[in-house]
């Protein structure tokens, strides 16, 4: 009989296996938004690289669905999990994908993308060049460079296992950036930026 931490390890074999993403590029539309819209991210079905990311215009009152695809000719991928705002790029971090993608705000094309991620569920810019993302199980939070688009580091998360690891949303304040935690845990870390 398989124990349950066996069984656990063959369902996220299953997951992970499941969840890679072939990036097929078709045809490309077109944008060019200026103003003050908002972006939604669609987080689709897990396992099914379903996600979407859609743009509303409050001028005009509009939603335009699937700009990425539309946009750059390919699916976005297996569960938009958030996405930010930093130095004019917008960052949508595509979990069950391990990636993040960086795009254009007003013609929303790639301009860049972090790759081999466990499972990124956030990314919180320090500056230009340092930023953390949390991962779902996994005991790390990842450093990465948003102008290489490069994984420079970890923070590894003490008394948390692969297994029981998640991190998930963070705030700054002053030199400090706190994460809460989920899945098997119950606590507040608190990450000094400058060690």
């Amino acid at each position: 009989m398989l124990k349950p931490f066996s069984i656990f390890i063959l369902i996220l074999s299953s997951l992970t296996l499941g969840g890679c993403m072939e990036w097929d590029y078709g045809e490309t539309e077109d944008f060019d938004v200026t103003g003050s819209g908002l972006f939604i991210t669609n987080e689709g079905n897990f396992q099914y690289g379903n996600a979407t990311l859609s743009y509303y215009d409050p001028a005009t009152n509009t939603v335009q669905n699937e700009v990425f695809f539309r946009a750059n000719g390919m699916k976005l991928g297996d569960v938009a999990q958030s996405m930010s705002i930093y130095d004019n790029k917008g960052w949508i971090v595509v979990n069950n994908s391990h990636v993040i993608f960086a795009i254009d705000l007003n013609t929303f094309k790639e301009i860049g993308r972090i790759e081999n991620l466990t499972s990124p569920r956030y990314i919180h810019f320090l500056s230009d060049e340092k930023a953390y993302v949390t991962q779902l199980w996994d005991n790390r939070i990842f450093i990465v460079n948003p102008k290489t688009y490069e994984i420079t580091g970890y923070i590894t998360v003490p008394d948390m296992t692969m297994e029981s690891g998640s991190t998930e949303q963070m705030v700054q304040y002053g030199k400090y950036v706190y994460c809460n935690c989920w899945s098997y845990q119950n606590r507040i870390i608190k990450i000094d930026t400058e060690t």
